[in-house]
């Protein structure tokens, strides 16, 4: 039988316990071994941003934020673009435009289209493989690809989502989802971070950190940013295009 004394361990109310202090893979933007979503709609730039911060953490500085960690070896559950047209172009040229050497990105691609993380199954097997190959990221891009539940129930989608949470927790493996955002009206609170990701409300509630990608015209972004910390100002960003990447805009 399997020991949970050893799973699920008790410890006692240290008065004098140090709080660990929070560290950053990007400042201000995703957190080290916790759970990070980034959301926005259908071609506002998702892909295409994440592939211009994981090259940043490689180089330590992105888009006017330190990334002093390093990238770490990254699984990244590919499951909408393909490898050799989309990922591997894109970050051969990101790495070129930022001026790293794109041996130093440590990245590991599994195509994920039809993965099922719903099943028990297919979850023990990815955390197997998380901690055979020591894989410190794990990107889903995006997590609808890579299940079969219904994103709108809470009772369906909260056994994944709280296998992401051991992961994060026990293995210390930082969690970096690509989702959509819902359909919005002129009512919706977009200053509200449950409302950038489509689907069960556990989808927000189970992330430390949540940006969302708010295009503004043809080649501007305004990134909000919220989550486990005090408030954080929108970031403004210029998209050059698909092989020019982006830079930040300072707000006057």
């Amino acid at each position: 039988m399997q020991n949970f004394d050893s799973l699920y361990p008790i410890t006692k109310f240290d008065p004098f316990m140090k709080a660990r202090a929070k560290r950053w893979l990007i400042d201000d933007l995703w957190q080290v071994g916790k759970i990070n979503g980034l959301a926005g709609f259908e071609k506002s730039g998702k892909s295409r941003l994440v592939s211009w911060l994981l090259v940043g953490i490689a180089k330590g500085e992105v888009l006017g934020l330190q990334a002093t960690e390093g990238l770490p070896k990254t699984l990244y559950l590919a499951a909408e673009e393909t490898l050799e047209d989309d990922l591997q172009k894109r970050l051969v040229t990101y790495a070129a435009l930022q001026g790293v050497p794109a041996g130093l990105l440590d990245i590991h691609f599994m195509p994920a289209m039809g993965m099922r993380l719903d099943l028990k199954q297919q979850r023990d097997w990815l955390e197997e493989k998380l901690v055979d190959e020591d894989f410190g990221l794990l990107l889903i891009d995006p997590l609808i690809r890579v299940h079969g539940a219904k994103e709108s129930d809470n009772s369906e989608m909260t056994p994944m989502l709280t296998a992401m949470r051991r992961w994060a927790t026990k293995l210390g493996v930082t969690v970096v989802l690509v989702h959509h955002t819902a359909k919005v009206s002129d009512d919706t609170d977009m200053d509200r971070m449950a409302n950038w990701f489509r689907g069960a409300s556990d989808i927000a509630a189970v992330l430390d950190t949540g940006q969302y990608v708010n295009r503004v015209g043809k080649d501007s972004i305004r990134l909000y940013r919220a989550g486990r910390m005090p408030p954080l100002p929108i970031l403004s960003i210029h998209d050059l295009g698909d092989d020019r990447g982006f830079v930040r805009q300072i707000n006057k």
